[in-house]
């Protein structure tokens, strides 16, 4: 070929042309063997999913669950600054302690008294809100003549109406 000829280079050209279709072909085939069927189907993420999950078993109840026999502790939960919470934010879900399906008690339902469970949401932490109430919990059981236990917060406080 004449070294002064437009076409010296095509076939570069044509050895990038011919790897792009190769990564192009391998991306779709690679797409189809991992990609599950069901993607997409109702937004992004793998349709089956929801039929899947529908089959589980119910192990949250809400706090109506609780108040057909916890009607006093719901009562004063309800009143209480803890109302947003959920009882099994602290408790645990609702089907270790009762068949949601019977309706009969299965278990004791595990309570959690420590004041780890009251620091996962009031410690003093720069990112929340500054309206939010935050407690260095160390110097405020020691400034109010408390002793600095594991369930320090329980000494003082009703964990259903803390204030």
């Amino acid at each position: 070929m004449n070294p002064e000829s437009p076409l010296i280079h095509a076939k570069h050209v044509f050895r990038a042309a011919i790897l792009l279709l190769a990564v192009l072909i391998a991306m779709l085939l690679g797409r189809s063997l991992f990609v599950p069927e069901t993607w997409g189907e109702f937004g992004p993420y793998r349709g089956a999913a929801v039929a899947e999950h529908r089959d589980k078993p119910i192990r949250h109840g809400g706090n109506d669950s609780c108040a057909m026999c916890h009607d006093a502790e719901y009562a004063e939960h309800a009143g209480g600054e803890h109302a947003s919470v959920q009882c099994e934010s602290c408790h645990g879900p609702v089907a270790f302690h009762v068949d949601l399906e019977e309706g009969e008690v299965v278990a004791e339902m595990p309570v959690h008294r420590s004041r780890e469970l009251c620091e996962l949401c009031h410690l003093r932490l720069e990112a929340r809100p500054a309206d939010f109430p935050q407690v260095d919990v160390r110097e405020h059981v020691l400034s109010n003549g408390g002793e600095f236990t594991p369930d320090a917060c329980f000494e003082c406080h009703d964990p259903h109406s803390p204030i």
